[in-house]
């Protein structure tokens, strides 16, 4: 071999040992770089689980803050309301169920359709009460005397035989009897029977008001219309048939649907009326 051979080769392998060290410390300073970069990522997930769970913790307590600010609240109007002498405070909800009696109005129109099953039994109960006034001479009665047919059944339930059942319950609740001097004084120990013997017969006397006054003014601005006198109708048979017994024999079910019918037919009642011209044929 020459001795320019000789240099070429060492120059070559002396180049090749460059590359190779140079190519060993790339690959150091890459695998270096990527640990590097590997802790980092490592720092930065335990950087951000830590700061996680301090969020976490600081919601939790923030929502515990509030369910305790909620919870003293809540325990604050429950203080205020035992003091005002509510017991359950649960049991002011039923106030909602006023909207019930406005709900069932459409009902009570589809009820008192003309010639339906609802008109077929206001005018049998007219009739009644007809054959009955006239010590069944005759059953027949004026369409304008419906509604005075209807009431007369009504206060008879109400003041004559309801009356009696209370004043009964009265006497049944005491080994004494009714004290007649003093009848209403039991009525704080009344229970069982005699209470809601009472208790019927003070809803009667509560609902009749309204019925007395819907009455009245259908028989001064409507007296024939007979869709008025279903309504009426269904207000006095829901409670005389199926109210007052469903109370007595404690059939809640029943007692409560003829409850909301019969309110909210005279609802209807005075609805309908407040649409019609009272005086001179004006509506204001």
């Amino acid at each position: 071999m020459s001795s320019n051979e000789s240099k070429a080769r060492d120059r070559g392998e002396e180049a090749g040992a460059k590359v190779g060290a140079a190519a060993g410390r790339a690959a150091d300073k890459m695998e270096a770089g990527a640990e590097e970069a590997k802790e980092q990522a490592e720092r930065a997930g335990q950087k951000a689980k830590v700061e996680a769970q301090r969020a976490g913790e600081e919601a939790k307590r923030v929502a515990r803050k509030a369910e305790d600010k909620l919870e003293d609240a809540k325990d604050t109007i429950v203080a205020k309301l035992r003091e005002d002498g509510v017991v359950n405070p649960a049991g002011l909800g039923l106030a909602a169920f006023g909207g019930i009696f406005i709900a069932a109005v459409p009902l009570t129109s589809w009820l008192a359709q003309r010639n339906g099953l609802l008109e077929g039994a206001v005018n049998g109960v007219c009739h009644s009460v007809a054959w009955l006034g006239s010590a069944g001479s005759t059953s027949r009665v004026a369409q304008t005397g419906k509604i005075a047919a209807l009431s007369t059944l009504y206060i008879a339930m109400t003041y004559a035989f309801s009356g009696a059942g209370s004043a009964a319950g009265k006497a049944a609740s005491s080994e004494q009897g009714l004290d007649p001097n003093h009848p209403r004084q039991q009525i704080n120990e009344l229970q069982g029977l005699p209470l809601r013997l009472y208790s019927a017969h003070a809803n009667l006397m509560e609902m009749f008001g309204g019925f007395g006054l819907t009455a009245a003014l259908t028989a001064a601005i409507a007296p024939t219309d007979q869709t008025l006198i279903n309504l009426l109708g269904l207000h006095v048979i829901s409670k005389c048939f199926i109210y007052y017994p469903a109370y007595l024999m404690k059939v809640s079910i029943p007692r409560t649907v003829a409850h909301v019918l019969a309110t909210a037919s005279v609802i209807n009642v005075a609805l309908t009326l407040a649409k019609r011209p009272v005086i001179g044929g004006v509506t204001l």
